[in-house]
């Protein structure tokens, strides 16, 4: 199953790692996931690969 990345609209806790997840990163998430973090309005538009580069280089 593909994943895309997502801009993080809401503030959630992944349920798989436990990690809190904030407003303004963008999460990973295949089609499964992508449906339910979109029913519990938390993630917004598909990041582009600039934006997923420019938030792994903020990361490091």
């Amino acid at each position: 199953m593909s994943k895309k990345h997502y801009h993080v609209t809401n503030d959630f806790v992944d349920r798989e790692s436990g990690d809190t997840i904030i407003t303004g990163s963008i999460f990973e998430a295949d089609t499964d996931r992508e449906q339910a973090l979109r029913a519990a309005d938390v993630i917004g538009k598909e990041a582009t690969e600039e934006e997923i580069a420019a938030s792994k280089n903020a990361e490091e």
